[in-house]
């Protein structure tokens, strides 16, 4: 297999296929031969290098048609050796992944229908079908290497702590942590209803001039007037601000954020108005920006340390060129077996 010719039974694929003149459809650009004889035809010569330029991919036709043929033996060898999959397990596979992109969106607190989700797999792959397809090859890919090269796959070597002292050395800028603060709030939203808006000002200027005079705590406050539902039973706690968060200086425009970032732990502000509503704040921490260092949480929020999140990253390096390595060699091993006849001819 070429060095810049990507498995295409190992890649996601997002292109809707060429469509080609019809007096090409039945020239074979190659045959492949292990346990049945099957020609690789112009037409899907032609879809694949379409699909590759596309995207951008530096490879020739003779590139493409080199990859085709490792599919086509890949696949004949583990049908040979008895690795398969069913109907019935392919679509076991297709709710699976459904199921998971419909909890990943739920923990960010947004919906995907099955509707939706089918949506943009016809979007991604042209067809349900296409897609069933692909993730029943790639189940045959993992399985027949698992079943060939299962040694090799299990002893993945760890990274070492040199290799993580430098990967933090040559990367060091990519931890950087913006500045950011840990806030709780009373709030209660705009309606662009002029006048309830005006009532809701007064509201909670008057629970803030409480909370500052000791006549009402922060907590007491929160669960009597805040209208934030998903805070409320937690004290009005709604986690962290950092100063380039994009998407909250969107929703709550640069005022409020740049208001709640200049303040200091313990502080609680008067009213503060949002491009959402009003908000009484209280910060409890405040971190300045910095760069990470490796003993430091990734993030405000997470437990995980950079040295633990770079320990991960190279060991997942590690996976994947083990299995690059293992794929290369078993492909080699099965065109050494096959009989192969190539056709086409680079211009």
């Amino acid at each position: 297999m070429r060095k810049n010719a990507v498995p295409v039974i190992l890649m996601i694929l997002l292109l809707a296929v060429a469509a080609l003149p019809a007096a090409s459809i039945s020239r074979p650009a190659a045959t492949v031969r292990l346990i049945r004889n099957t020609a690789i035809t112009m037409d899907q010569l032609e879809s694949e290098y379409s699909r590759y330029v596309a995207m951008g991919a530096p490879v020739t036709r003779m590139d493409v048609l080199d990859t085709l043929i490792n599919d086509e033996v890949f696949l004949q060898g583990a049908e040979r050796d008895g690795v398969t999959i069913s109907d019935r397990q392919i679509e076991q596979l297709y709710q699976q992944q459904k199921s998971n992109v419909q909890a990943q969106a739920m923990q960010a607190g947004q919906t995907v229908t099955d509707a939706a989700f089918e949506a943009e797999v016809m979007n991604q792959f042209g067809s349900v079908d296409e897609y069933k397809k692909a993730l029943g090859e790639q189940y045959i890919v993992n399985q027949y290497l698992m079943l060939k090269r299962g040694n090799e796959l299990q002893n993945v070597p760890m990274p070492t702590d040199a290799e993580v002292n430098s990967f933090y050395r040559q990367n060091q800028q990519a931890f950087f942590q913006a500045e950011n603060v840990k806030l709780a709030h009373i709030y209660i939203p705009k309606n662009g209803n002029a006048t309830e808006d005006e009532a809701s000002l007064r509201l909670l200027t008057d629970v803030a001039a409480d909370i500052h005079s000791g006549a009402i705590t922060f907590e007491k406050a929160v669960s009597e007037y805040s209208q934030d539902e998903g805070s409320r039973n937690v004290g009005g706690d709604i986690g962290w601000l950092s100063a380039d968060n994009t998407a909250a200086r969107q929703g709550w425009g640069n005022a409020f954020c740049d208001e709640v970032l200049s303040m200091e732990p313990g502080q609680v502000s008067d009213v503060l108005e949002s491009d959402m509503g009003y908000h009484i704040v209280r910060v409890s921490v405040h971190n300045a920006a910095k760069i990470l260092s490796l003993s430091d949480p990734v993030s405000p929020a997470e437990t995980m340390t950079v040295r633990e999140y770079i320990q991960q990253y190279l060991y997942m390096v590690n996976s994947q060129n083990t299995v690059n390595a293992a794929l290369q060699s078993l492909i080699l091993e099965l065109r050494n077996e096959a009989q192969i006849n190539i056709i086409y001819q680079e211009q």
